[in-house]
C-alpha cells in the first residue's frame, strides 16, 4: 500500500478516533482464542492502542504492530512508553514500518495471529485487498489466526437530518476515491478469504458482525468536534473528500448536521461491523 492508498492523513482528529480504539472494544471476537505464548501481528495498527492491548493476552508472547506512517508509529511508541510497554521480552510490544502490499520483512509461518482492525476499507479493490489476505497468510504458522474487521454501515437518527448521506455517503465515496461500489469491500471479504487460500468449505472461516451504538451528549459532542475538525481547511481528511468529487458547500451542510445531531437531545448512531477469523 503506498501512501496515498491512505487518503486521511494522521491530523490530531483522525488520530483521536484511531486512539480510542481497543482490543476490548475492536478485536473482542478474538480475545478469546489467544493464548499466553502467542506472537501477534497487528497490520495497520496506527497509534498502537489495538495492538498494546492485544499484548496483554499474550502476556509471555510478543506482539507487533505495523504501520506504513513513519509518524504515527511514532505516536504508538510515545503512547506505548507513557503506559510503561514493555519493548523486549516476554509480553514485550514493538513497531515498525511495513507495507502489506509488499512483501513483509518475516519468513514463512512466523506469527500464531494476524489481525487488523480497519485495513481493507483502505484498501477498496479487490485485487489490493486480496494481495493483503494472501500476505498475511503467509507469515501464518500452520493452524494460526487471521482475525479482520471492517466496517459495513453507519446509521444516524433521526434520519431528516440526512447524516446517512452526508457522513456516511461522503465517506465512502472519499475512501474510494470518488468510486464507491454497491458492495462494499467489507461484503466481499469472505470470498476473498477462500481466494486468498483459506478453507472455507472445511469450516476453517467465521464470518461475524458486530454493532455499536453512539449515545448521550458527551460521546455526541466528541463525534462532533472529530468530524468538524477532519473537516477543517488543510486537514488530509477534508482534501480526501474535495478529492473524491465533494464540494465545499456539501463539507459545510456536513458540519453543520453533525453539530445539529450533537445537540439534538436524544439523537444517537449506530454502527456494523464485519468481523472475521480463518485458521491457516
Amino acid at each position: 500500500m503506498t501512501m496515498s492508498n491512505y487518503v486521511q492523513g494522521h491530523s490530531e482528529y483522525t488520530v483521536a478516533n484511531h486512539e480510542r480504539r481497543t482490543a476490548e472494544s475492536d478485536a473482542a471476537y478474538l480475545l478469546p482464542h489467544i493464548k499466553k505464548a502467542d506472537r501477534i501481528l497487528d497490520v495497520g495498527c496506527g497509534p498502537g492502542t489495538i495492538t498494546t492491548s492485544l499484548a496483554k493476552y499474550a502476556s509471555s508472547g510478543v506482539t507487533v504492530g505495523i504501520d506504513i506512517s513513519a509518524a504515527v508509529l511514532h505516536k504508538a511508541k510515545t503512547l506505548a512508553a507513557q503506559a510503561s510497554i514493555s519493548t523486549e521480552g516476554p509480553g514485550s510490544v514493538a513497531f515498525e514500518e511495513g507495507n502489506i502490499l509488499e512483501r513483509l520483512a518475516y519468513d514463512d509461518n512466523t506469527f500464531d495471529i494476524v489481525v487488523s482492525s480497519q485495513l481493507f476499507g483502505h484498501l477498496p479493490s479487490e485485487d489490493m485487498s486480496l494481495k493483503a489476505l494472501i500476505e498475511m497468510r503467509r507469515v501464518l504458522k500452520p493452524g494460526g489466526i487471521l482475525a479482520t474487521r471492517a466496517g459495513l454501515e453507519q446509521h444516524f437518527y433521526p434520519p431528516s437530518l440526512d447524516l446517512d448521506r452526508l457522513w456516511g455517503g461522503n465517506l465512502s465515496r472519499a475512501l474510494a476515491k470518488g468510486k464507491p461500489e454497491v458492495d462494499l469491500i467489507a461484503t466481499k471479504l469472505p470470498a476473498l478469504f477462500r481466494k486468498a487460500g483459506f478453507d472455507a468449505d472445511g469450516g476453517k472461516v467465521r464470518i461475524g458482525a458486530d454493532g455499536r451504538v453512539f449515545s448521550g451528549p458527551e460521546t455526541r459532542e466528541w463525534l462532533a468536534w472529530r468530524a468538524a475538525g477532519q473537516l477543517k481547511e488543510g486537514d488530509p481528511f477534508r482534501q480526501s473528500w474535495l478529492d473524491a468529487g465533494i464540494t465545499e458547500d456539501e463539507i459545510e451542510e456536513t458540519v453543520a448536521a453533525i453539530k445539529k445531531w450533537a445537540e439534538t437531545e436524544d439523537a444517537w448512531s449506530a454502527g456494523l461491523q464485519c468481523d472475521m477469523l480463518a485458521w491457516k
